[in-house]
């Protein structure tokens, strides 16, 4: 997952426009932004497992030597499953603070309001096109 964070980060935090909306966005909206992006990564990984098999495979991410791809599904439906998505979630989450700083002089309200709304990877993706 940590490969698949990082692809994410462009997109969410360090996005290429300048601030000139009408509202100045502020630390806590960014924030905001890197919490429900957290969010949108594990809700992905969760419905596509394949996705996250090919982000951890071979990789030291925390889960059991005895989950493979085949049964990585019955895994995260797991007690067990669901305590290393939660754990993830705040990895993922702590990753994305060094752009809320970036993010704060970079984005526009537009996109801060595009990408708390955003629900999947396209979605996120879309509002890096947003001014």
């Amino acid at each position: 997952m940590r490969v698949g964070h990082l692809i994410w980060i462009p997109f969410v935090l360090l996005i290429s426009c300048g601030n000139k909306a009408e509202t100045k966005v502020t630390r806590d909206d960014c924030a905001k932004v890197a919490d429900h992006m957290a969010e949108v990564m594990v809700d992905h990984y969760s419905a596509h497992p394949d996705d996250l098999w090919t982000e951890i495979e071979g990789k030291d991410a925390g889960m059991p030597a005895s989950v493979t791809k085949e049964t990585l599904p019955a895994f995260l439906a797991s007690a067990e499953g669901k305590t290393w998505l939660l754990q993830r979630r705040g990895f993922v989450r702590s990753a994305m603070e060094q752009g809320v700083d970036s993010c704060v002089t970079k984005a526009s309200r537009k996109q801060v309001n595009c990408l708390l709304v955003a629900k999947s990877r396209e979605a996120v993706t879309a509002c890096d096109s947003v001014k």
